[in-house]
């Protein structure tokens, strides 16, 4: 039989948890509801969550048009860069150019629904955080035992429209211009959010292509 000493030291140990976890507990919502980082985050979160896509401007499609081998390709089109009209089909060799899309080759791109970023600017960094965001879509045609993609690789994801395209374009007055079809946007710097939103609301998107 337990003597009443060890008894008590039983019950007053079990309070003692007891105590320990309802202090431990509230000093948990304490902290949470006290701390200006956690809250912070939390409304920046909500926030992102709440804003609106960021989708650019609408231009009318000037059409789906293939210019035939010949063809003089001087059409003028209603954006620029470039966001719909005649072209020719073909594709590119890189996700990542370092040379400027002719315009006619940035609207077939643009018609199979892959997404364009480009940039008017001697600015390696700039281009550098445009190829990042790039390749958070590339990354995925990528097949896994190839570290670079091939030509074969980039022109098969280009053909399905899953492509995010980077390249210098000097032809426009905006330091960055995100094209989709019928669609572009322009920034003065990288805005990763920004242009994550655009990509994600047109990459693959069938239903804007085909207007």
């Amino acid at each position: 039989m337990s003597s009443p000493l060890a008894v008590y030291h039983r019950l007053a140990l079990g309070a003692c948890v007891i105590m320990l976890g309802a202090c431990t507990t509230s000093h948990g919502s304490g902290s949470a509801a006290a701390s200006p980082v956690t809250g912070s985050a939390s409304a920046a979160a909500q926030a992102q969550a709440s804003a609106p896509p960021f989708t650019g401007k609408a231009y009318p499609s000037q059409g789906h048009a293939h210019l035939n081998p010949g063809e003089p390709d001087d059409f003028v089109y209603n954006s620029n860069p470039p966001t719909s009209g005649p072209h020719r089909e073909m594709f590119t060799d890189t996700f990542i150019s370092p040379e400027p899309l002719p315009n006619y080759v940035q609207v077939h791109l643009l018609e199979h629904g892959n997404v364009l970023l480009q940039y008017n600017c001697s600015c390696p960094d700039l281009a550098a955080a445009l190829g990042s965001i790039a390749m958070i879509y590339d990354s995925h045609l990528i097949p896994a035992n190839e570290l670079q993609p091939s030509s074969a690789d980039v022109q098969n994801g280009e053909e399905q429209g899953s492509a995010v395209i980077v390249a210098p374009y000097p032809h426009m007055k905006s330091t960055i211009a995100l094209t989709a079809w019928t669609r572009l946007a322009t920034l003065s710097a990288v805005d990763k959010q920004k242009i994550v939103s655009f990509i994600d609301t047109y990459l693959h998107n069938e239903a804007n292509a085909s207007q």
